[in-house]
């Protein structure tokens, strides 16, 4: 037997090459398994990051969307419009006609 057949014949059988290569495969998947678990975990750790911003945005705004409607509320008070009137020496208006009182404003007779 040439002497090359018989190295490629003890490769083929080498339990510790099979093994080596196993053990590559092996470590190479962990690996892979490793990053995509490292990879993923950094993604919801940001996705949570993004969703605590946006929940302090929203209590923020809340806040302010209160104060607002305070605001509004206080410069709705009747007393306080007719304060504003009398101080601006406005009038009521008696026996006025509006013009959008009926729906056929534009409409031509």
């Amino acid at each position: 037997m040439p002497i090359g057949r018989q190295a490629a014949k003890e490769l083929n059988h080498n339990p510790v090459s099979t093994v080596f290569i196993l053990n590559v495969v092996i470590s190479l998947i962990a690996g892979l398994l490793i990053i995509y678990y490292v990879v993923q975990a950094n993604i919801i750790a940001a996705d949570n990051y993004k969703i605590n911003l946006l929940n302090e945005k929203i209590d923020s705004l809340n806040g302010v969307r209160s104060s607002l409607a305070a605001q509004k509320l206080s410069m709705e008070d009747p007393a306080r419009i007719l304060d504003f009137a009398v101080s601006q020496n406005m009038v009521e208006a008696k026996n006025t006609v509006y013009l959008f009182e009926n729906g056929n404003v534009a409409l031509k007779p």
